[in-house]
């Protein structure tokens, strides 16, 4: 049998480093956290990964909140789990994946995503307000086949890491047979928690590979009002079962007008902090699916308290949290279009970003490559940053609509959920609305402290498309 791209990659780094990054992940001394990093600075064939682990090591010895979350990976996920994460997300995925993207997009002339989401199935045993994720059939899954073939293709060009959404995928029980097969990735697995019953965590606990992520919604009363009557209760529980077990978990909140406060507060927080979440997502809602509501939304001011309390969060609590759409500054701007990723949904149609539902291409006809090179996505990647270099308001939905609406209707993308055509349409007066007013919030930030952070970041990144990516809409005096 012949070597896998990552075989040949692994045959280019010092087997001895390697040995010794596998064997401070088989330990739960969180002593070792420093010799790790420094490890893994030794392996990673680029500048902006050998920069980042360097710094992390010296978070580690400095106590840095950043490097706690690291410490309680170290003594509190079981010692598979432990390994799994450390071999591979951060080997596999974010440093020797990285290198690997790095050499087949020179090969193949073709910008290449870091990860892929992928909603294997629409099915869901809840009916969520604003969810688009309802009234489908088995019928409509995405087969074992394609799924098994999208990972392979998508590893040969270097990704190891993968984020699974719907639907709910335990739903279907055969997807932790993928899961388990791909044993040398990592997968983020989006999920309402009421299914990870004692035999599902055992498997997860068994496999080290996948890391649940629970939906929440803040107080039992709104997580019941939007998810269903005792789903509150159902959850934590999971998260208690999860944590028993030593699988690394976390929680996933959507951030509504309704929800706001109390997501945005201490309370919330430290609850799900003391419920053993070790990561935490925070998605704005955005008006998609059949009944999409603009007054649903978190307003323009909501939002940025919600940035404010993350950053503040960061410097305080052991969780690393990930903050959509506000996090821009931290991905280089929108992801959408396979900057950073795409969405195949469980039709096979490939969409740019999991909220803007149109598409051009289906994978069951293309390969990963040919979507890529399509002119839709194409297209996508060259608008970015959308019409100024505000990183702080990436988003092509929310936050620059009227570039997606061209985008759309010069490429003829068709809609791929009911109602999906209504945000360019009876959408697009709000939606250009809460553009005005996010602008008029972050614009100011922005150019006091946002662009300068942002430019010092970008001497750590040796790879000259990042810098022209941004160039191409920063003042000319900022140019990085």
């Amino acid at each position: 049998m012949g070597m896998n791209a990552m075989d040949r990659l692994k045959g280019l780094v010092s087997a001895a480093l390697l040995d010794q990054v596998a064997r401070l992940a088989e330990e739960d001394d969180e002593r070792k956290l420093v010799a790790l990093f420094e490890a893994l600075s030794k392996i990673s064939p680029n500048k902006y990964y050998r920069e980042t682990t360097k710094a992390l090591a010296q978070y580690a010895r400095e106590n840095h909140p950043f490097a706690g979350v690291f410490r309680r990976l170290f003594t509190e996920l079981n010692p598979l789990c432990r390994k799994k994460m450390i071999m591979n997300f951060l080997v596999n995925f974010i440093i020797l994946g990285r290198a690997m993207i790095d050499r087949k997009e020179k090969q193949l002339g073709v910008h290449l995503p870091n990860f892929i989401v992928i909603s294997p199935t629409m099915r869901c045993n809840l009916h969520c307000k604003g969810c688009y994720a309802s009234a489908y059939s088995k019928e409509d899954d995405l087969s074992f086949d394609v799924l098994d073939r999208v990972i392979n293709e998508a590893k040969e060009l270097g990704m190891y890491f993968f984020t699974f959404s719907g639907g709910e995928c335990f739903v279907r029980p055969d997807l932790l047979d993928l899961w388990q097969k791909h044993d040398d990735c990592f997968f983020h697995v989006y999920t309402n928690g009421t299914l990870l019953d004692e035999k599902v965590t055992d498997r997860l606990a068994r496999m080290g590979n996948v890391a649940p992520v629970l939906s929440v919604e803040g107080t039992r009363e709104e997580t019941d009002s939007r998810r269903g009557e005792g789903t509150y209760d159902k959850v934590m529980e999971s998260f208690d079962r999860l944590n028993r077990k030593g699988i690394l978990y976390g929680f996933s909140a959507t951030y509504t007008r309704t929800s706001a406060d109390y997501l945005a507060s201490d309370a919330f927080i430290e609850e799900m902090y003391e419920k053993g979440c070790k990561v935490g997502w925070f998605f704005q809602y955005i008006p998609t699916g059949g009944t999409p509501d603009l007054e649903y939304m978190a307003t323009p001011k909501q939002r940025a308290k919600l940035h404010e309390k993350v950053e503040e969060w960061r410097m305080k609590y052991p969780v690393f949290i990930g903050d959509f759409w506000n996090d821009g500054p931290y991905v280089d701007g929108c992801m959408a279009g396979g900057e950073r990723y795409l969405h195949i949904i469980s039709n096979g149609d490939v969409e740019p970003c999991v909220f803007v539902h149109f598409a051009v291409d289906n994978i069951k006809e293309k390969s990963l490559v040919e979507v890529l090179q399509s002119p839709f996505f194409k297209d996508i990647r060259e608008a970015q940053p959308y019409e100024d270099d505000n990183l702080l308001c990436p988003c092509l939905i929310i936050d620059h609509p009227a570039v997606l609406r061209e985008l759309v209707r010069k490429h003829g993308a068709r809609p791929t959920h009911p109602g999906s055509e209504n945000i360019l349409t009876d959408l697009a007066e709000g939606l250009d609305e809460y553009s005005r007013e996010i602008h008029e919030i972050f614009d100011t930030e922005w150019e006091t402290t946002g662009r300068t952070k942002y430019i010092e970041s970008l001497k750590r990144e040796d790879k000259p498309e990042v810098h022209e990516r941004f160039n191409k809409r920063s003042p000319q005096r900022q140019k990085s």
